[in-house]
């Protein structure tokens, strides 16, 4: 397959929150009731700017210029879900004591299983790395935690986030070395 990367813009955002829900509801439908699919999106699963502005948000698009998947990785300590703040230096993480972040990663689902989140995967890894991190960290949904796995990640603890409005979603905190 011919695919783009390139970083995130601000006026990607619209087409963000659309691959996000289309993303979201074809693929996680399958591990979560639709109640706690729709009560994630717009709190847990979102666009977070912050990463935009971070310039540590990838795109993907195919040979035609649709945008096919999305991800990155934070130098920020929030896990999931988008900031209330934004560039305040203290939410910046220390590469020498702390993890980096894997953030926000969403795949077509017209393009799942041909290695997208791979990719995304390998690049923001290696972000991470350049940035001065040893490790990484990142919570999973019940989708993504095979993936996770087969490329190193390790669990450490399963538990349940609340969304919104009283309905939780079951996760996975991952950790790997780099």
């Amino acid at each position: 397959m011919n695919f783009k990367f390139r970083k995130a813009t601000l006026q990607d955002e619209d087409t963000l929150n659309d691959l996000i829900q289309k993303s979201a509801r074809a693929i996680n439908i399958s591990f979560y009731a639709d109640r706690e699919v729709e009560a994630a999106l717009g709190s847990a699963w979102v666009v977070d700017k912050q990463l935009i502005l971070d310039n540590t948000y990838w795109i993907v698009e195919n040979s035609k210029g649709l945008v096919i998947g999305c991800g990155g990785w934070s130098k920020r300590k929030l896990l999931f879900g988008k900031s209330d703040t934004v560039h305040i230096s203290g939410t910046e993480l220390n590469p020498e004591k702390d993890a980096a972040r894997i953030r926000a990663f969403f795949v077509h689902p017209d393009y799942k299983r041909q290695g997208i989140g791979s990719m995304l995967l390998e690049k923001s890894e290696a972000e991470a790395k350049t940035s001065g991190f040893a490790s990484i960290e990142l919570v999973a949904t019940l989708s993504g935690e095979k993936l996770y796995a087969s490329k190193g990640y390790c669990v450490k603890k399963r538990y349940e986030v609340e969304v919104a409005n009283g309905i939780s979603n079951k996760v996975i905190s991952m950790f790997k070395e780099l």
